[in-house]
């Protein structure tokens, strides 16, 4: 049901602090003040009549004084108490025990923390509550715009309205996350082949390990302050007295009475046996978690997960300690502890897992309601084993539940073991209370280290805007934790107390000026609104509010950190005002605490409604921290790191990376490669290279290098066997009809860059690629013919062609001899259109099999340059032609091997200028996840890329863009990628990568996940791997400057590395050679001479080709065998 309720003059979006609440019944005073004061002069008048007469005056001058004092105390309390509150706390604060510790005969630490005992199911509060909770994983809202918010707001407020008719509170806290998982990966990525015989890498995992790891080696890693958010409610008695007969007695009535209710409420029978009072509170809770659950999964971009009582055991013992704790860790703390569940102990074992505990749950509904057993586990024999830290939390159960019936053996030690075990409630609050907490005026010192400090928000704006928190939960720098607590109106007492307040109004305007009365009036016409709605179902009333603890490491910082929370909440959009708990801080503690309510009083919160709590809408700072993901940067609003593992999202893998030149698009993708060969074992990175972009980290990384020329021999008809996962794709596609479809759209791109327009030709075209795979043997069923063996060429195309221009007839080509004829004429015109692809052409490496296997071998970079080819128009087409099929070489290879294959193409926009190209494009991208292939796409510009509905939808199977700064993005283009206006703004904004700033600005865009500001920033050594370049004078300068000197050696060790790996890889000297020339400074005439040496060898003994392909002519000749005999 929608809870749009604005009407264009009044607003449904309210806060109003004062109704609903406490109100001043006379002269500003409120009842309980009254009672006070009248309390005092019953007593004077009492203790005057009843002691002597000599004592009359004094007696009755004291009463007297005693009233002048409260009523000066009533005129200089803190306006936002009252006098009964403010006198009660310093009272309170005169008597309290100043320091808690742990101690056999000291319960305010355990008591402290309002737990009560964990159970499988809740945990139960001392007041005999059952608390549970569901988490919420929060919408990403960074840069979203105004329709984006208003959606969100909506989506609270309905949930609110429908869902919520019991209290809740929202618990919103800050934890530390640290990645030691990924210094423990690193650490095992040591040891791999790929790791050792690069040394670069190497160095860089282990200057990674040593920031990350402490002098004894131990991991240590840098930790991350991410927010988690639950939504908490709790099961009362009182909300389990509906079902008690005697409910609707007369005693029941008067038990409710205010101050009277206390002697009544003695005599009051009780209707229910404790068994019973159990199981409903039980049953009650599990029915608000699942309401909550249902509701919650229409909170906007939210998803809703359920939460054990292990999981809230284990967020509230990090709210009283102030130390992370690990699921295994409490787990094991509470250890063995009874199953008291009323109904749902049986199969459950003495240390139950969750999972276990709902499986039974379900098992034993039919059970009779209101049995209480404990089943102790027998077989648990290596627990009674277990010796160290853990084992002094597991019990057995009969030692801890008296309810147990004891055996004959169990007679002599039971004595024993109740003299020195504690009862589980003492142990469970143990586990989770801190071990010493120190109390000031107005904070509080927890273990000696944590200082904390409790707030509560005590004015908020009449109108509250849209994401009014924003700013306060993006602030993961101030350790919060923040509990918004509401407590429901039901309908009728929302309409009397509506009707109670336009009554109000109505007074005030008989008896206010004309002025006043006009804005009385208003009021009142809202007033009338507001119950409409309520009436009508359209609206809800919360009695709400905000308590928010904060957490320092000393006092100054404490102090300062308030001022910034202060100003945060003040500023717009909160605009609210806060006030600290004096003297109060350990209720207040208790009321921001998970299991805690709000023992701050109803006069610290506000009455709202369901619109105005939409407006908060505190799930909106996501975290994008994907399992083995690789670290793109951190995100630019709340400081986390953003790790995202292309290979585990369902849409795809592909990467489209656009930036203007020096915008940082080429250094952050350079980036991500090396954390991808650091972090991923089984990823192999292919670059092809048309400008020299990648020539540095190639051969820093001792790439296998292939330089293509016009003598670098490529099959454009080679197939290879597909995966089988790509054979079960329903997608209608057979492997050898894309590879046909491919074939034309190659054979086409390279018409068109001759300006070639093919008409009723294709239909020749298509036929003779279907004769060329016929006659090989390819066969559509069989994909042991896919091989590149048994693959035609462009010679075999060539002869197809000759024979269908010479004998037509034998062609099943046309039915008419005059289309035959034609069809002869077309096969003349295509061979002489295809002249290049022969012998002495211009292509005529591109009609032989291929000597170029990319993906075979133990190397797992290989840098495909194709920068010697010209870079005229002409040449363009000749890259551009070029890249197209390397494309497709690395598609048909990536099939067949079972590594993942990460395929680098700088300057990609050029693949999308021709249609030809974009159909084999969109084939290779829908068959990416199958493959096991990867796409990166980089660019200069966005607009080459959705020009056409074809690349669009191909662009659409790219799961992840990365822009950086794009100043002349034009709207056209922003609204088809999808960009908001803060967006778009960010992106033209956003700074380039500059030394003095020390990161680049981009914006990341993950498919299902949502778009997140990045701030991309290098490490030291990955800087200097990136930005090495050949001949590089870098070194020099910084040797000059104040550079770090394990920076300069690091510079020098890579110049050496990558000099001596691109001597091998580029002009294919060996090792012996290499050495040789690094034992003094290389000169361009060493290179030159050892080269030539190289090559006057080679005149006279046949060896391999340098890129380390292998000779693949239609007939082997001695020389060819005599080359496969020195490979």
């Amino acid at each position: 049901m929608s809870t749009n309720t604005d009407d264009g003059k009044y607003s449904a979006r309210r806060i109003h602090h004062t109704l609903g609440g406490t109100t001043a019944f006379f002269h500003g005073y409120s009842i309980d003040e009254l009672l006070l004061f009248v309390s005092v002069a019953f007593v004077t008048l009492v203790g005057a009549a009843v002691v002597p007469a000599a004592f009359t005056i004094p007696v009755i001058g004291f009463g007297l004084m005693l009233g002048i004092v409260l009523a000066v105390l009533h005129k200089v309390k803190p306006s936002y108490l009252w006098l009964t509150e403010w006198i009660a706390a310093r009272l309170g604060w005169a008597v309290k025990n100043k320091e808690y510790t742990h101690g056999e005969d000291d319960s305010d630490v355990r008591y402290l923390t309002r737990v009560g005992r964990v159970y499988p199911h809740a945990l139960e509060r001392t007041d005999g509550a059952l608390v549970g909770a569901v988490k919420i994983e929060p919408a990403n809202m960074a840069l979203e715009d105004d329709e984006a918010w208003a959606k969100a707001v909506r989506s609270l407020s309905e949930f609110v309205n429908a869902t919520i008719d019991f209290p809740v509170k929202f618990y919103i806290t800050s934890r530390d996350v640290d990645q030691d998982d990924v210094v423990r990966n690193h650490q095992h990525r040591l040891g791999d082949a790929d790791v050792r015989s690069r040394p670069v890498l190497r160095r860089l995992l282990e200057e990674f390990i040593a920031r990350n790891t402490d002098a004894n080696g131990d991991v240590d890693s840098e930790r991350t302050t991410v927010r988690e958010y639950y939504v908490i409610t709790a099961v009362r008695d009182s909300d389990v007295e509906q079902f008690d007969e005697t409910g609707d007695s007369v005693l029941a009535y008067l038990a409710d009475v205010r101050v009277l209710g206390r002697v009544f409420s003695r005599f009051e029978s009780d209707g229910l046996t404790e068994p019973e009072r159990e199981r409903l509170k039980e049953e009650e809770l599990e029915s608000r978690l699942a309401h909550l659950r249902r509701g919650a999964s229409s909170l906007y971009r939210c998803s809703v997960s359920s939460v054990d009582a292990y999981e809230l055991a284990r967020v509230t013992t990090e709210y009283w300690t102030g130390h992370t704790e690990t699921y295994g860790d409490i787990t094991d703390a509470i250890g063995t502890f009874p199953v008291v569940t009323h109904g749902i102990s049986e199969n459950v074992p003495s240390d139950p897992h969750p999972d276990d505990i709902v499986d039974t749950m379900d098992d034993s509904k039919n059970r009779k309601s209101g049995a209480r057993s404990v089943r102790h586990n027998e077989g648990s024999t290596e627990d009674d084993e277990e010796s160290g830290e853990d084992s002094e939390w597991k019990v057995g159960l009969d030692d801890l539940d008296g309810e147990s019936e004891p055996s004959e053996a169990d007679d002599k030690t039971e004595i024993a073991t109740e003299e020195h075990l504690d009862d589980p409630s003492t142990i469970h609050q143990s586990v989770i209370a801190p071990s010493t907490v120190d109390w000031e005026t107005t904070y509080a010192i927890i273990n000696d280290e944590t200082y904390v400090r409790t707030f509560w928000v005590e004015q908020f704006p009449e109108e509250p805007p849209d994401g009014m928190f924003e700013r306060l939960l993006l602030e993961t720098d101030l350790q919060t934790d923040i509990s918004i607590h509401l407590d429901p109106f039901d309908s009728q007492s929302a309409e009397d107390m509506m009707a109670e307040w336009i009554s109000d109004l109505k007074v005030n305007q008989h008896d206010s000026n004309s002025l006043k009365a006009e804005d009385l009036q208003e009021d009142i016409d809202r007033g009338k609104f507001m119950r409409s709605l309520v009436r009508q179902n359209k609206a809800s009333f919360y009695r709400g509010g905000i308590f928010i603890r904060l957490s320092a490491e000393s006092k100054q910082e404490l102090d300062n950190e308030t001022t910034r929370l202060r100003s945060i909440v003040k500023d717009a959009p909160a605009n609210s005002t806060l006030k600290v708990a004096n003297r109060w801080q350990e209720k207040g503690l208790a009321t921001v605490s998970p299991l805690g309510r709000n023992e701050l009083g109803r006069d610290r919160m506000s009455t709202m409604t369901n619109q105005a709590v939409g407006a908060m809408f505190p799930f909106s700072s996501n975290y994008m921290m994907m399992d083995e993901g690789v670290e793109y940067g951190y995100h630019g609003h709340n400081g986390s790191p953003v790790r995202i593992n292309p290979w585990e999202l369902e849409t795809g893998h592909s990467e489209l990376v656009v930036g203007m030149p020096g915008a940082g698009k080429t250094f952050g993708a350079i980036m991500r490669h090396l954390r991808m060969m650091k972090r991923q074992q089984e990823t192999m990175l292919v670059m092809i290279d048309p400008v020299g972009g990648f020539e540095g980290i190639a051969d820093a990384l001792n790439a296998k290098t292939i330089t293509v020329g016009g003598d670098t021999r490529l099959n454009p008809l080679e197939i290879r066997e597909s995966p089988r996962e790509l054979l079960e794709a329903k997608d209608g596609t057979s492997p050898l009809s894309a590879k046909k479809d491919e074939v034309l759209a190659v054979l086409e791109n390279f018409l068109t860059a001759r300006e070639i327009d093919l008409g009723t030709e294709t239909g020749v075209l298509s036929y003779v690629i279907d004769e060329v795979y016929r006659q090989a043997g390819v066969v559509e069923d069989d994909i042991s013919t896919h091989t590149p063996e048994n693959s035609p060429t462009m010679a075999d195309v060539h002869r197809v062609l000759a024979d269908i221009a010479e004998n037509p007839d034998e062609h099943n080509i046309a039915a008419s001899e005059s289309a035959r004829e034609r069809a002869a004429q077309y096969a003349d015109e295509l061979a002489i259109a295809f002249q290049p692809f022969r012998e002495g052409g211009a292509y005529e490496n591109l009609s032989k099999r291929s000597e170029i296997d990319i993906l075979e071998g133990d190397n797992k970079v290989v840098y495909i340059d194709l920068g010697q080819i010209e870079g005229t128009a002409s040449g363009i087409d000749r890259q551009t032609f070029l890249m197209q099929l390397l494309l497709s070489t690395v598609y048909q290879q990536a099939k067949k091997t079972d590594k993942n294959v990460e395929l680098a193409i700088d300057e990609a926009h050029y693949l999308f200028e021709d249609q030809a190209n974009l159909d084999f494009l969109e084939t290779a991208f829908r068959h990416q996840r199958h493959a096991g292939l990867r796409m990166v796409l980089l660019s200069q510009t966005a607009q080459e890329f959705y020009e056409t509905d074809q690349a669009e939808k191909i662009l659409s199977m790219c799961p992840i863009k990365v822009f950086h700064k794009l100043p002349d993005l034009d709207e056209e283009t922003a609204d088809k990628i999808g960009l908001t206006r803060e967006q778009r703004q960010f992106v033209r904004g956003a700074d380039a990568g500059k030394e003095e700033l020390g990161y680049s600005q981009g914006l990341v865009r993950v498919e299902e996940h949502g778009t997140y500001p990045l701030h991309v920033v290098a490490d030291d050594f990955e800087k200097r791997v990136i930005d090495y370049a050949p001949d590089d004078r870098a070194i020099i300068e910084n040797a000059i400057n104040d550079v770090p000197e394990e920076l300069v050696e690091f510079e020098r060790f890579v110049e050496s590395e990558a000099q001596g790996n691109a001597l091998q890889n580029r002009f294919g000297l060996t090792d012996e050679t290499v050495a040789q020339l690094a034992q003094h400074d290389i000169t361009a005439e060493d290179v030159v001479d050892a080269v030539v040496s190289k090559t006057l060898k080679e005149e006279r003994t046949p060896v391999a080709r340098p890129d380390g392909g292998e000779s693949m002519d239609d007939e082997p000749t001695e020389s060819t065998l005599d080359e496969e005999d020195a490979i």
